[in-house]
């Protein structure tokens, strides 16, 4: 039987960023960025002309500012909200991925079918311990499995 090499195997991770437009990308970092620049501006400049510049503000104006900084704040959050449940809401999302056997998890972490049927049949316990290089799934009273994925190279 040919065994395969780790490096020649399918990764099972999808990275949904780098299906996303090229464009789109770089118009959301700018975005966010941009609205993060202002607010914190925003709040030091308020700060500095309340504390330095006009030290006999009443409070009732400080507080009204603050108060439309937090109503501002919130409506971004909810806008923001709004735009990714338009962008979203109709799309498969990762809870909708198929089912996965037992071989194909065992795949993944490199383990057998058989022993991935072991460890889901298994009452106690299995312990994980490290044992000469490699990482052991340790079950009481039968012989250890390893994971293959841990393995010291």
């Amino acid at each position: 039987m040919k065994k395969m090499d780790i490096s020649e195997q399918q990764s099972p991770i999808y990275e949904a960023k780098n299906k996303r437009h090229l464009l789109i990308r770089i118009i959301e970092n700018i975005l966010s960025l941009a609205f993060t620049i202002v607010l914190w501006l925003f709040i030091i400049i308020t700060l500095y002309n309340k504390l330095y510049v006009n030290t006999n503000a009443s409070l009732l104006h400080t507080l009204t500012i603050m108060t439309l900084v937090v109503i501002a704040s919130i409506l971004l959050i909810i806008l923001w909200q709004f735009y990714n449940w338009l962008r979203f809401h109709r799309k498969k999302r990762r809870k909708d991925f198929p089912q996965q056997t037992l071989a194909e998890v065992g795949r993944l972490y490199g383990i057998s079918a058989e022993n991935m049927e072991r460890l889901q049949q298994i009452r106690n316990v299995a312990v994980v311990e490290f044992r000469n290089h490699r990482y052991y799934y340790c079950i009481a009273g039968e012989s250890p499995i390893e994971i293959g994925m841990l393995r010291k190279q």
